[in-house]
């Protein structure tokens, strides 16, 4: 049983990894990359469920008159919000399962 919570909490840790470096990798490309790229277009469709409901908060801030767009700063935010989650949970139920 143990090993198989072992395995979840894995997966989960590293699919949100992954979706962080995703997020980078679009916000470096978006300022070098034409908006074409193949490689780019396929990062916009991964990222932009997790960006999208942050574009309102980012628009808020400053009246919308910042020339970057922060919603993938508060994106990455939130993964890392949820890894921390995770990690938090899989304490939990280690320390339940083995005390």
């Amino acid at each position: 049983m143990a090993r198989i919570f072992s395995i979840a909490f894995y997966v989960i840790y590293t699919v949100l990894e992954v979706l962080k470096y995703a997020l980078i990798i679009r916000a470096v490309m978006s300022w070098f990359v034409s908006p074409f790229n193949r490689f780019y277009r396929i990062l916009q469709r991964l990222t932009e469920p997790m960006i999208a409901p942050f574009r309102p908060l980012s628009m808020r801030i400053a009246g919308g008159r910042l020339p970057i767009d922060l919603s993938p700063l508060f994106a990455f935010f939130a993964l890392y919000l949820l890894q921390s989650l995770v990690t938090f949970a899989q304490n939990i139920v280690f320390r339940a399962m083995y005390f």
